[in-house]
């Protein structure tokens, strides 16, 4: 069940990093189409992996564990909700670009003040909360640009960093829960 987790997470993320990098290409010229796709292909295609940082066990690692995946239930079900209400508005023809951006830019703030609002007490949590409030300021960043009329390079390997970042994030927090005892598996609940 984890790996489902984390692989619906990487789709959700990819998903968001395409529609994220797709929303001015109405914009571009023709000629510039194919540069930035495939710029940003080859850009997904050098993502590094981070190694799992190690960190020592405390008493409160189950506490930041279950913090942490119920900030990602409750972030994933609020983005789904809002994917099915995007999706439906196109289907019935009535999403406009400017709606769809202004939900997103809503996501994405609604994800910074839930990572801002969590109260951990461990590093390794707080290192975990990090990784994620970086990504989704970045996302922010994207967004609020979401008028230039370009994207080059150097725009695309940073949205790649900054997704290899939040897959680190998951990676790291999987990691962490599957490295915990029953003891610290039974104080989380």
């Amino acid at each position: 069940m984890p790996n489902l987790k984390i692989t619906f997470a990487i789709t959700c993320v990819l998903s968001s990093a395409l529609m994220l990098s797709a929303c001015n290409k109405d914009k571009e010229p023709s000629a510039h189409k194919e540069q930035p796709s495939s710029s940003t292909n080859d850009a997904i295609g050098q993502l590094n992996q981070t190694p799992i940082k190690q960190f020592p066990a405390t008493a409160d690692d189950g506490h930041d564990i279950a913090i942490l995946e119920d900030y990602d239930k409750r972030f994933t079900d609020m983005s789904d909700s809002m994917e099915i209400e995007l999706a439906k508005m196109k289907e019935a023809n009535t999403l406009t670009p400017e709606f769809e951006q202004q939900r997103q830019k809503d996501n994405v703030k609604s994800a910074l003040a839930m990572l801002k609002d969590l109260e951990l007490k461990t590093e390794q949590g707080r290192y975990i909360q990090g990784l994620l409030y970086d990504y989704w300021e970045q996302q922010a960043k994207v967004l609020d640009q979401g008028t230039a009329s370009t994207q080059t390079q150097t725009d695309a390997n940073k949205q790649v960093n900054h997704l290899s970042e939040y897959l680190h994030a998951q990676s790291q927090l999987h990691h962490w829960k599957s490295a915990q005892t029953p003891e610290t598996k039974m104080q989380a609940e």
